[in-house]
């Protein structure tokens, strides 16, 4: 029996395949009908708490795994797990980066600073509707953790540019984007942190999702979802592929599995 189901956002949850992102009503009346079943609803996502503001409204999730499973918080923001790179590491990073003019943030638990002066980061601080702020100082190392760094560069270029760093992992999270997080992570990690935590098993986990970074949780879950617009290696690992994120993907896999009837949309 399933006790807790990790959905992740963007392309799972979010439909963006037209003008505006999509809540779909079948998804929320699925992800409705797990809690009223007594199974908890976690989202598993790259994103930081700071970017989360949309998906708190839309849905009363049960906790949040972030920051590619580095974070992990309850619905009321207590800390059930957290993982982030040295002082040390954080700072050659973001030099290696500098040098190779990567483009990108510099993400804390709780803020993010631009990495270099660039139109991708500027566009991504206009649209969250935020001042560009000043750039990340390597000496703020020690009092904030950096948790990860998120790039707009191709894996393999920033693996390139980064590699001197062994305790650092690239991980593809969207097209032309990669997060760096610290070896030992991702988002199984953080699905590994809630199930210590609710003392349920392995087994009784199911994974949703349709990016690279989804990989990790997908394999690891009892129950690994691929949506029908996954990533071609997304599905290879799945137990199911399901219909894409604008045909009902969640509540049609969520009822081909037996996770839930019918009878519970009622």
């Amino acid at each position: 029996m399933i006790k807790a189901a990790f959905f992740d956002i963007d392309g799972t949850l979010l439909d963006h395949s037209g003008d505006k992102s999509i809540f779909h009503d079948s998804a929320a009346a699925a992800l409705t009908a797990l809690q009223r079943k007594g199974i908890k609803v976690f989202v598993s996502t790259g994103r930081g708490p700071a970017l989360l503001g949309e998906i708190r409204e839309m849905f009363p999730f049960d906790g949040f795994v972030t920051f590619n499973g580095q974070l992990v918080l309850e619905r009321d923001g207590t800390i059930l797990h957290r993982l982030g790179h040295s002082p040390e590491e954080a700072r050659t990073l973001v030099e290696l980066a500098r040098r190779a003019g990567l483009p990108g943030m510099v993400m804390g638990e709780g803020e993010s600073w631009p990495l270099i002066d660039a139109p991708q980061v500027r566009g991504l601080y206009k649209w969250l509707g935020q001042e560009f702020p000043p750039l990340y100082d390597t000496k703020l190392a020690e009092e904030k953790p950096v948790i990860q760094l998120t790039l707009y560069e191709s894996q393999e270029t920033a693996g390139k540019a980064l590699s001197p760093v062994k305790g650092a992992e690239v991980v593809a999270c969207g097209p032309g984007m990669v997060d760096v997080i610290p070896k030992g992570g991702g988002k199984e990690a953080g699905l590994e942190a809630v199930i210590r935590h609710y003392g349920f098993k392995r087994e009784e986990t199911a994974a949703f999702g349709d990016g690279m970074n989804d990989l990790g949780m997908i394999r690891w879950a009892g129950t690994g979802v691929a949506m029908g617009n996954a990533e071609p290696e997304v599905k290879a690992v799945a137990d199911y592929v399901t219909t894409p994120v604008w045909e009902d993907g969640v509540k049609n896999a969520l009822l081909h599995l037996g996770i839930l009837t019918d009878g519970d949309f009622q």
